[in-house]
């Protein structure tokens, strides 16, 4: 099986806005850049061959500086971008992973990717998303609120992966907060 991509769409470090009524810009800059960081490198230490999907200047010259492949978003939202990713990679098989996962590791990412050797896979969020999908070829991405369910009725033969390093993000300040209480906020250092 050839090595899997492992697909990251990075919109901006200046976004995660609906934390700001908790962090400030530069706080916020600091947790995407630190996050996409981890996540990425997670990536490449499972062995997973990392593409950067965006259509900032900052973020693709910070792909680029760390030896990631960086592919033009269109700016046309998650979907969009998760398409773009999935069609540079080609027919090989893919893993779309959000940068926004604190407590993702290697072993979690290695894991996910093993299934791709016999079939597709999705990991849940804690709230209904989809943190982490993974296939080959050519997939219709459907993401926002509930879209775990849309997700797998278009791939209904999905193993259904639940695995809490991948399955926690941070969408909003509750999710924050509750990282910080449990203690499993890992260090904002890079």
């Amino acid at each position: 099986m050839p090595r899997s991509a492992m697909v990251v769409p990075i919109r901006s470090f200046t976004g995660m806005t609906r934390l700001g009524g908790r962090l400030d810009a530069d706080e916020r800059a600091a947790l995407t850049s630190t996050l996409a960081a981890r996540v990425l490198r997670a990536g490449a230490e499972a062995g997973l061959e990392p593409w950067v999907v965006t259509s900032d200047r900052q973020v693709g010259t910070w792909a680029q500086d760390r030896s990631f492949t960086v592919v033009k978003d269109s700016g046309m939202g998650l979907d969009a971008a998760a398409d773009a990713g999935v069609r540079a990679v080609g027919a090989g098989p893919w893993l779309v992973v959000h940068a926004d996962l604190p407590l993702v590791d290697a072993s979690a990412l290695s894991r996910a990717a093993s299934i791709l050797d016999t079939g597709a896979v999705i990991v849940p969020s804690i709230d209904g998303g989809t943190t982490v999908i993974g296939g080959t070829g050519p997939f219709a991405f459907s993401y926002g609120p509930g879209s775990f369910h849309r997700h797998l009725a278009r791939r209904p033969a999905a193993v259904v992966w639940i695995d809490p390093a991948l399955m926690i993000d941070i969408d909003t300040i509750a999710h924050l907060d509750a990282l910080v209480t449990l203690g499993s906020m890992p260090s904002l250092s890079p």
